[in-house]
């Protein structure tokens, strides 16, 4: 008997409606493999957080800070130089900028297919919910406002300008005979 050892992991698993809106996209893959990459450590940190990325780049950012505060106490004990305080202070600053920047850049690519992702999942999903026959409800109600408005109706309903009928599913001997 012959045993295979898989050492590379699985694709992670998606939800089957995300990885439909993947396929039927113009997403690029690097998109997606930039979600799917943060993704993955979603839930991770303590608390769990969806992308703990942030909670690192505040801590990053905290310490960056506490660097240049720490330099500054250094200097007043040991007496540096103004102007090499200065020039390590902003070069503590620059990198810590620098990193901020291509996080959060790659990061707002993420923001945005989540955004584009779940606005796409609503769409589909208020679609689902939706009643086929509300969009007669609606014209039959902004064809009641155009008419106590004075102004012509742009379509006429065989049943009547004003009324508005509930649909029962029932059809009538009327109903059939036309």
């Amino acid at each position: 008997m012959a045993a295979t050892k898989q050492t590379r992991k699985g694709t992670p698993r998606i939800n089957p409606v995300i990885r439909d809106l993947f396929r039927n996209s113009p997403i690029s893959t690097e998109r997606e493999q930039e979600w799917q990459d943060a993704v993955r450590h979603a839930g991770t940190g303590t608390p769990p957080m969806r992308f703990p990325v942030y909670e690192h780049l505040y801590q990053f950012n905290l310490c960056a800070e506490k660097m240049v505060e720490l330099l500054e106490g250094l200097s007043n004990k040991f007496s540096i130089d103004p102007e090499a305080l200065l020039y390590h202070q902003s070069m503590i600053q620059y990198v810590r900028a620098l990193i901020s920047l291509e996080i959060v850049e790659q990061m707002s690519g993420v923001e945005q297919t989540e955004a584009w992702l779940f606005g796409s999942q609503q769409r589909s999903e208020e679609e689902n919910l939706r009643d086929p026959d509300e969009v007669y409800i609606i014209v039959r109600q902004r064809e009641a406002e155009r008419i106590k408005l004075g102004l012509p109706p742009r379509i006429q309903f065989i049943d009547g300008p004003s009324s508005v009928k509930k649909s029962t599913g029932k059809r009538t001997r009327s109903n059939r005979a036309s």
